[in-house]
């Protein structure tokens, strides 16, 4: 089960993960290509980040790993883990509170790693989410606003000096330029669009780019498209064609091509299983 977060996911629907690992498993490595947050529900883990201090998180206890350090988790003694997927454009909705954070806590960037007690009304909420995922419930938009609801629950029932610390390693200055990406990634046709958008050059776009999102601006849009595509074919409200027209695609061949290299399976596959799953 540990290879369900090592490396980039090839399913866009996965945003939560419950996994139960055996006492002395090892993970190690870059964990995913997004940020996770890592709640222990039972059992006990020692963490390891870019080979410094060990430390140690209990039961009801969670943690966020940044997607470009590379951490040893070791579990201390048989530990169920929830794990939610945190990608930077997932935040949008929360950039009020995320400016907040950032203008009154101007010194927390410390670099060190910062665990939180998970609170008695999410352990709750937690409890319930554990049983659709044990469902197999594979609906991303539910699970999509699953995620809105933990987020909600951090602004409510944590301090902004908590959040601060805990949320630091996808916090930075440059929160205003990642808004006017995610808000304007869609109305352009490719790279130099965006750029011109933000009212930048080309190079220096790409620069800044690589700096917030630790990717390629192509590869990243790709991405978005992608998974923007996985949900419209997932949802099942338009076919096919309609979804290959909309995004522009020069032919269905293109469009299914696309669908293989970036979800790792035709557009044809993917719709069978979104109806199998919906059975």
């Amino acid at each position: 089960m540990a290879k369900e977060i090592i490396g980039e996911a090839s399913n866009y629907q996965r945003i939560w993960e419950s996994l139960i690992f055996p006492k002395g498993y090892h993970l190690g490595g870059q964990l995913s290509v997004d940020p996770l947050i890592f709640f222990v529900i039972t059992g006990c883990v020692s963490f390891k980040m870019n080979g410094r201090e060990v430390y140690t998180i209990l039961p009801q206890e969670m943690f966020l790993a940044q997607y470009d350090n590379l951490y040893e988790i070791t579990m201390m003694e048989q530990t169920h883990l929830i794990i939610c997927h945190v990608p930077i454009e997932a935040w949008y909705k929360e950039q009020k509170w995320i400016e907040r954070l950032i203008s009154e806590n101007n010194a927390f960037f410390s670099g060190d790693f910062f665990k939180l007690p998970v609170k008695k009304m999410i352990v709750r909420y937690l409890s319930l989410l554990d049983l659709f995922l044990k469902e197999g419930s594979h609906s991303p938009d539910f699970f999509e606003l699953k995620r809105e609801e933990l987020f909600f629950l951090f602004f409510h029932y944590y301090s902004k000096d908590e959040l601060a610390q805990f949320l630091q390693p996808i916090l930075s200055s440059d929160i205003q330029f990642k808004n006017l990406v995610i808000n304007n990634y869609l109305h352009a046709k490719d790279v130099q669009g965006l750029a011109k958008l933000a009212n930048y050059s080309t190079s220096g776009f790409i620069k800044k780019f690589q700096r917030c999102f630790s990717d390629s601006p192509y590869r990243w849009m790709q991405k978005q498209k992608a998974k923007q595509i996985f949900v419209e074919i997932y949802r099942g409200n338009k076919s096919l064609q309609e979804i290959s027209n909309e995004y522009n695609f020069s032919s269905y061949q293109h469009f299914s091509i696309f669908c293989k290299i970036q979800l790792g399976a035709t557009p044809t596959m993917i719709m069978e299983k979104s109806r199998i799953n919906n059975e």
